[in-house]
């Protein structure tokens, strides 16, 4: 798929227009059950959840993230490299490929939880109390 429109500075060309609309008719295949999904835009960059209308709005307004050239959070695939190596010349060493897709629906709270232990130590799960005794506050956690 083209991107190249993603770079251009004038937003209102026509060349513009067309991967404007080429990406929504991406995106419209994306929405939460609200209608929203990630935009795109630079002042977003995908941490903002918009609708198809907004993000078009958007897209016209501040443009596209020129970083964003896998469309991740809009179904396109992802390729993963999990020994890539960069040396002090910056060239890349590939020994491993592998694809995915993101699926950003799922909840993963365990998986995340599991991967959070894994790096600080023990995470307090959510059966946690709290009292307060002789103005100290005391948390109780409950271990699996």
């Amino acid at each position: 798929m083209d991107k190249s429109w993603m770079n251009l500075r004038d937003r209102l060309s026509d060349e513009y227009a067309i991967g404007v609309q080429t990406f929504l008719k991406v995106a419209k295949n994306h929405v939460d059950q609200n209608g929203k999904t990630r935009c795109p835009c630079k002042h977003c960059q995908n941490a903002f959840w918009k609708s198809i209308y907004d993000i078009e709005t958007h897209l016209y307004k501040y443009g596209i993230a020129t970083t964003y050239q896998r469309w991740i959070f809009h179904g396109e695939k992802v390729s993963v490299d999990y020994n890539e190596r960069i040396n002090m010349s910056g060239t890349n060493r590939l020994d491993h490929h592998e694809t995915f897709i993101v699926n950003d629906d799922v909840n993963d709270d365990d998986e995340m939880i599991e991967l959070l232990s894994d790096v600080c130590g023990p995470i307090p799960n959510r059966d946690a109390t709290s009292e307060t005794t002789n103005g100290r506050q005391r948390t109780h956690i409950k271990l699996d």
